[in-house]
């Protein structure tokens, strides 16, 4: 005798599924989709201008290295700050010796010849959020997922010697922004259909 429950119990599952689906759609959306942030958990810049005012304050051959805390560079705090010897200064600005030392910027000339006077501080302060948008009934069946990625990057490295700001560079991405759809015809389908090929692999 063959025991019809499970299958009740899947049909009925599915039936509350696409019932609380359609609630939603017929709601509007009301922007019920999951949003996510991803940032630094330092709070030193709240956007890719705070970066570049901080970094306009860092005055090369004035600025010590005991004030760049103050400034807003704080390598024992910020996430993803990054401390160098002369050495990683050295593969940094000539990586693979695809740029002679000679036409190096005398500043990082100068303090990689002071070798151990001489080190350097990587800053990548960032923030992305990721909101998924589109139909919420799409998105809740699987059978389409749109992601928008928007925020900013950056990238400040300092070199320090005696004590003191030698040289500083900053690059960045001012305004981040991607879009990512990933579509899927079978909807929750899809993924059954993958575990069913994964689990007849194993018999053959």
């Amino acid at each position: 005798m063959v025991d019809g429950g499970n299958g009740t119990r899947r049909y009925a599952a599915l039936a509350c599924i696409f019932t609380v689906a359609l609630t939603l759609v017929g709601c509007g959306g009301m922007n019920l989709l999951p949003k996510h942030s991803e940032n630094t958990q330092d709070q030193s810049f709240q956007n890719y201008n705070d970066v570049v005012l901080a970094y306009s304050n860092i005055v090369p051959g004035q600025t010590r290295e005991a004030e760049l805390a103050k400034i807003g560079f704080d390598a024992s705090v910020q996430p993803n700050a990054e401390t160098i010897s002369y050495l990683g200064v050295i593969e940094r600005f000539m990586p693979r010796d695809s740029i002679h030392f000679d036409h190096l910027a005398k500043p990082v000339r100068t303090c990689i010849e002071a070798q151990d006077r001489c080190s350097a501080y990587v800053f990548r302060p960032s923030r992305l959020e990721q909101e998924r948008t589109g139909s919420v009934f799409l998105d809740l069946m699987g059978f389409e997922r749109t992601t928008i990625d928007r925020g900013w990057a950056a990238e400040v490295v300092l070199l320090v010697q005696d004590g003191r700001v030698a040289y500083k560079v900053m690059s960045g991405k001012p305004h981040i922004e991607g879009y990512h759809d990933d579509i899927q015809p079978l909807g929750p389908l899809q993924d059954l259909g993958v575990r069913a090929v994964s689990v007849s692999g194993r018999f053959l």
